[in-house]
This record gives C-alpha cells, structure tokens and sequence, in this order.
C-alpha cells in the first residue's frame, strides 16, 4: 500500500474526474474510490471542496453492511437528489455496489443515462478483457478487494 500522503492523491483526484462527470449530466451519480473509515478524516475536507468546486453533493457511505474489520467506505458524488434517492433505494433493499454491482448500473452508466430511448438499448462489451483492480493495488491491504458477499 502507498503513502497516506499517495492514496489521499490517487483518491482524490479520481473524485475530481468523476465529479466533472456528474457535473457535466455523463453519470447520474459516481462513487469514490473504495478506503478505510479511518481515511475518512484525511479525505472530508478536500472532498468537500472538490463538490463545492463541481457544484454537486456528497453523501458519505458506511457500509454497515459490511464487517467491520472488512468494511471500505466511499463518497457518493451526485448533481440531483432523485439520483440519490435511486442509489438509497437500491440500498435499502439491501444491495451494495460492491457485491452487486450490476443492480447500480441504472444510477451509475455513462453516456445513456439521461437519453429517453436508454431501456431499449443494449450495452454489449465488443471485445471482452480480463482487467485487475488498479485502485486496490495502489489503496487497499492485499485480500480487501474485491469484498466478499455475506
């Protein structure tokens, strides 16, 4: 795992560009990348500034749904409260991006999210490729991610 002082950069600046995305209506609402609730105190006030620069909102995700000597915590950058309120919902029906990614495609595509015709398209990856969690190698403990259901 990198510096504190690394990981707070390679988050942050992944925010910032993810935050242009949400300000911009590309994505509905985006995630932070994955850290430990202790980096929470390092990370809040930069992460306000950069949602105050984007004009969008911050909610701060627990997890509490996660172990506690497993748990990672995420920032949920969005421009409207209904894309909030999309993300809770699905929440509260006990899902987590984390485990089941694909429930939070709606709230989390690019590009289609906000086009009339979106239901009647069909994304279809041309050439799948195997891919590894650049993220968790530069953030993460080995064996944190990807986390576990149940």
């Amino acid at each position: 795992m990198k510096s504190e002082a690394e990981r707070k950069a390679f988050i942050l600046g992944m925010m910032t560009a993810f935050a242009e995305c949400v300000t911009n209506e590309c994505k509905k609402l985006a995630l932070s990348p994955p850290f430990y609730p202790s980096d929470y105190l390092f990370l809040r006030e930069e992460a306000e500034e950069i949602a105050r620069e984007q004009a969008i909102s911050l909610w701060y995700e627990t997890n509490e749904d996660i172990p506690e000597d497993r748990r990672l915590n995420w920032f949920v950058l969005y421009k409207f409260p209904e894309a909030l309120e999309a993300y809770r919902d699905l929440r509260n029906r006990g899902l987590n991006p984390a485990t089941d990614f694909e429930a939070f495609f709606p709230v989390l595509s690019y590009g289609i999210a906000w086009q009339e015709a979106c239901l009647t398209l069909t994304p279809v990856f041309r050439e799948p490729r195997e891919t590894q969690c650049t993220f968790a190698r530069f953030l993460l403990n080995p064996g944190d991610w990807p986390i576990s259901k149940g």
